[in-house]
């Protein structure tokens, strides 16, 4: 008898103040069908076989949390945590999400940013299926050799993702794991971002 793999929990990551886009929060920013940015991204990972998912708020709490219960209701295995100190940086956010996914005990967990309406959940599977299949402490999805988002830790690792500081989130802890890294060729829209107005605009075009 095969004992059935525990899970791969995700962290969507959406507590920050969305300051580089000016007045306009992100996150909140919708799609030319009305749909939110961090709904987009949360429907990605809602298709994906990434159980839980945790959504970590912050800056504007209360407005993503009701964009989240309207367009998605009937995501049982969407819950939301609040990272009451946002503001000392993106670790913040990451620490409090990971203390989070560790109560459910999951083989590792899959760190997602907010701002990434062009995740595939085929690259979530992927990313899963290749945790699955052999060890290692980080697996990260690459194009044009350079890292992307989102990734997948080991649940050996959580406790180095709880001791980050700062607001360079796990970049360092990458670095520092050097090789032991498994990389993961992935698409263009691993590097995407949205820091400008401009970049808001086209997205509302989208």
């Amino acid at each position: 008898m095969t004992t059935r793999p525990r899970s791969v929990a995700a962290i969507l990551l959406a507590a920050g103040r969305s300051t580089r886009t000016g007045a306009r929060h992100k996150l909140l920013a919708s799609d030319r069908a009305g749909v939110p940015m961090v709904v987009r991204t949360l429907r990605a990972l809602c298709t994906s076989p990434a159980r839980p998912i945790i959504v970590v708020l912050g800056h504007r709490a209360d407005d993503l949390r009701a964009v989240i219960a309207a367009h998605a209701p009937y995501e049982q295995d969407v819950t939301t945590c609040l990272a009451a100190d946002h503001a000392d940086g993106l670790s913040a956010s990451l620490r409090a999400g990971v203390r989070e996914a560790a109560r459910h005990r999951p083989s590792g967990v899959l760190i997602c940013l907010g701002d990434m309406p062009g995740l595939k959940p085929d690259l979530v599977a992927r990313l899963i299926a290749c945790h699955r299949e052999a060890a290692a402490p980080a697996i990260v999805p690459v194009h044009g050799g350079r890292h992307g988002h989102p990734a997948l830790w080991d649940r050996a690792m959580i406790p180095e993702l709880i001791a980050l500081r700062g607001d360079q989130g796990a970049r360092g802890l990458i670095r520092a794991l050097g090789t032991r890294v498994r990389t993961l060729d992935a698409d263009p829209s691993i590097h995407q971002d949205f820091d400008t107005a401009e970049q808001l605009d086209d997205f509302a075009r989208s």
